[in-house]
């Protein structure tokens, strides 16, 4: 077990996997910013969409698929700012960045919609 600087303070967590979890838990319904993987059993592609969807939260999701098809379908119904497939690494250059519902506030980084989220745009006409 890593005994990191800081640890004995309580901020260090080892990363941890939570298996058979309920849909309806606290962890499988909240973003958990820590190492944590939450394990949900389902069977249908319907069903786990439902489940990734019913939550106030939609900063980011993960899709792991043989199927490439299903797996940017499955990408596509997630209502989620950013959904990886296939890949769990760090966002890439001039991508936004930004959760939808209750996660963040608009967008972020080097993309237009970016610029927008920062930009209030005024409109003035004048009669002369």
């Amino acid at each position: 077990m890593p005994d990191p600087a800081g640890s004995s303070a309580g901020y260090f967590m080892s990363p941890i996997i939570l298996t058979d979890v309920d849909p309806t838990w606290r962890v499988a319904r909240e973003e958990v910013f820590g190492p944590v993987l939450v394990v949900i059993p389902w069977r249908r592609r319907a069903e786990v969409v439902a489940m990734a969807n019913d939550s106030h939260y939609g900063l980011a999701a993960y899709v792991w698929c043989r199927d490439i098809g299903m797996a940017l379908r499955t990408a596509h119904a997630i209502d989620s700012g950013w959904v990886q497939v296939n890949r769990g690494l760090g966002q890439l250059p001039g991508l936004t960045y930004g959760g939808f519902k209750e996660s963040g506030l608009g967008a972020e980084c080097s993309s237009e919609a970016a610029i927008a989220a920062y930009t209030r745009i005024k409109t003035v006409t004048v009669g002369l």
